[in-house]
């Protein structure tokens, strides 16, 4: 039995090959000069939209978040703990609801969410959470407000102020041209009332 050749590579497939193996190489030497810079700046190469300044009550709340039953299971927050789904991202929560409204739902979650929650409430993984004594559900409360971002961050509720050279720059390459003419709106929050100049809704 005889063994049967293989066909030998065409030209095309040899140029696709060396095309994909440069194109490789040069992304790997890309990333590592990035890298090298990055490391090596003096100051942030990127802005930096979550800096977090807590209050001796927030370090608190944070220790008891971190420390006392299974928070991090369901929850993360500053790098820390589990991402089971949009609502358990936690960085950020400042700037999407109030401290009386935390504190409130850590007190009684369903009646102040509006309707049934995954795992706080009666007969719920996160029951324990509503019966915590006020003064660590407090400091909780203060320390998940104090979670804000500023605008512009992916985990932010508002958009960036004013125009984005990077979106104006796309807008003018790609986009049709009823785009070019109109301003960007919101589409994160199409009913949201329009801000004031101190970039609080009316």
């Amino acid at each position: 039995m005889s063994v049967k050749e293989q066909p030998p590579v065409k030209i095309g497939e040899k140029v696709l090959f060396l095309v994909t193996a440069i194109f490789i190489g040069l992304a790997v030497v890309a990333f590592g000069v990035m890298e090298y810079i990055r490391h090596h700046m003096d100051h942030k190469m990127f802005p930096v939209y979550t800096d977090y300044k807590f209050s001796a009550e927030g370090k608190r709340g944070m220790d008891d978040f971190f420390r006392i039953g299974n928070c991090t299971d369901c929850h993360r927050a500053l790098n820390n703990g589990t991402n089971m789904g949009p609502g358990a991202l936690l960085d950020g929560e400042g700037s999407r609801r109030s401290f009386t409204w935390i504190y409130n739902f850590l007190r009684e979650p369903e009646k102040y969410y509006g309707g049934p929650t995954l795992d706080h409430g009666v007969g719920k993984a996160a029951q324990y959470v509503a019966s915590m004594p006020d003064k660590e559900l407090h400091a909780m409360a203060t320390w998940l407000s104090e979670l804000q971002t500023k605008r512009g961050s992916v985990i932010s509720p508002d958009a960036p102020k004013g125009r984005n050279p990077f979106i104006d720059s796309m807008v003018e390459h790609f986009a049709p041209k009823s785009w070019q003419d109109g301003d960007y709106k919101d589409m994160r929050h199409p009913n949201r009332p329009p801000e004031d100049e101190n970039g609080s809704g009316k």
